[in-house]
């Protein structure tokens, strides 16, 4: 059996990930046939690209449904159904408030939020939704006071935050989580959900390639929580955060055979998910 090979620049194909989560949405909400799936994922893919070279975006991130899979994914589905606010924040193509949707919140009820408003408008490309979505999707950078987010401020009860955290360093960190507990309601049950690279040492780093010198911080479980109490203390709230690793990726069984440096090394990656509720 030939083994598929990762592309000089770490792109892996399409059928090494398992994407079955995102296929089966994209069957069931956007109607698209099967047999025309894939040269749709690549299309959309390839325009993400050209906007930002996120490596999420050439790893398929955005087929991958991380809230669907959460221990409080009904308890948010059933929110969000008698009136909760639902945000995504650093939404991408908006793929977890499509699968929301299709479980039946009323897209009314949603909020989409990414700096790069192209992925606002693909994500309805990719979905083939424009014409029934009703979902406010607002690019803005969550740093810019100025931004529509501040005009949201204490109206959100949920925020679903992805492979956003450790894009920054730890004091950065630490202002988007302050900014993320203005946008929630102060009330008891507000909820926090999301996922990021972690592992099992926290460490501040510079990804490979990048020659501007800025700085990422990775987390383990406990560096996480302790960031939490210092936002608390910041705040004026209380926080319980339960936290934990994961692989990071989701690969297909077959893929467990093939031998490139690439796909062993994504294979021993850590994801670090996460569940915040305020107390």
């Amino acid at each position: 059996m030939s083994n598929p090979e990762s592309t000089p620049n770490g792109e892996i194909p399409f059928d090494i990930y398992d994407l079955d989560s995102g296929l089966k949405l994209l069957h069931e909400y956007s109607g698209i046939p099967d047999e025309k799936v894939q040269n749709h994922i690549e299309s959309i893919k390839q325009k993400a690209l050209q906007v930002r070279h996120y490596p999420c975006i050439r790893r398929y991130r955005f087929l991958e449904l991380i809230l669907m899979t959460t221990e409080v994914y009904q308890e948010i589905l059933e929110r969000v159904k008698n009136g909760d606010k639902f945000m995504d924040l650093g939404c991408c193509f908006g793929q977890e408030i499509r699968k929301l949707v299709h479980d039946g919140a009323p897209s009314v009820n949603t909020y989409g939020s990414d700096l790069w408003g192209e992925y606002l408008s693909m994500g309805y490309e990719l979905f083939k939704d424009k014409d029934r979505l009703q979902t406010k999707f607002i690019a803005a950078d969550i740093f810019d006071d100025s931004s529509p987010l501040a005009k949201l401020s204490g109206q959100m009860n949920i925020i679903y935050v992805g492979d956003v955290f450790h894009l920054f360093s730890l004091e950065e960190q630490e202002e988007i989580a302050v900014r993320i507990v203005h946008l929630l309601a102060p009330q008891p049950g507000s909820l926090i959900i999301g996922r990021q690279s972690g592992g099992e040492t926290a460490l501040e780093y510079s990804r490979a390639g990048d020659m501007s010198g800025r700085r990422q911080f990775q987390h383990n479980p406990q560096s996480w929580k302790q960031l939490w109490d210092r936002v608390g203390d910041k705040t004026g709230s209380k926080w319980s955060a339960d936290v934990g690793l994961c692989q990071e990726f989701k690969f297909k069984p077959s893929a467990t055979l093939d031998t490139s440096g690439e796909v062993q090394r994504l294979m021993k990656a850590k994801g670090l998910r996460f569940t915040i509720r305020r107390l």
